[in-house]
């Protein structure tokens, strides 16, 4: 679990470093992509120098967050503390949910397989998600797009 943690951290460290805010918003899908795939790998039950650097390369593609901060922040300041809120809210009850139902694969198939199928689920949804995105992004105009001056 540490591996995720300091793959994120190094993550989180690069992109914030070396990319502008609005190269990170257009990375934020791939991005979230790049934190399920890895663990795909978790189902094949491989060895612990295996799955250390797939969970670390799963942990860098969750510096997604840092472009999803930057989006709170593009919000008009008289909704952005409500629309944190929400989002913390929600991921705090979608986190407990899945490891509720993580736990109950876990135990019905074993840890390996229900990892390997919380990245694929993962990677379906985060798909979905990064081209709404990208269409979405794409039709915002000029002005509400976040970071438009560094377009």
């Amino acid at each position: 679990m540490a591996a995720m943690a300091f793959g994120m951290a190094v993550g989180a460290f690069v992109l914030s470093k070396m990319a502008p805010p609005s190269t990170r918003m257009r990375m934020m899908g791939w991005l979230a992509i790049l934190s399920c795939v890895p663990l795909i790998g978790s189902a094949a039950d491989p060895s612990l120098w295996c799955v250390l650097p797939l969970w670390t390369l799963a942990g860098a593609g969750g510096a997604y967050q840092l472009a999803a901060a930057a989006f709170v922040q593009a919000l008009r300041p008289v909704t952005r503390a409500r629309a944190f809120g929400l989002a913390q809210s929600g991921l705090y009850a979608v986190q407990g949910l899945g490891i509720q139902a993580g736990g109950a694969v876990a135990q019905a198939i074993g840890a390996p397989p229900a990892v390997g199928l919380a990245g694929l689920i993962g990677l379906t949804t985060a798909t979905m998600l990064a081209v709404s995105w990208t269409q979405l992004h794409g039709h915002l105009p000029q002005a509400a797009r976040p970071g438009a001056a560094e377009y």
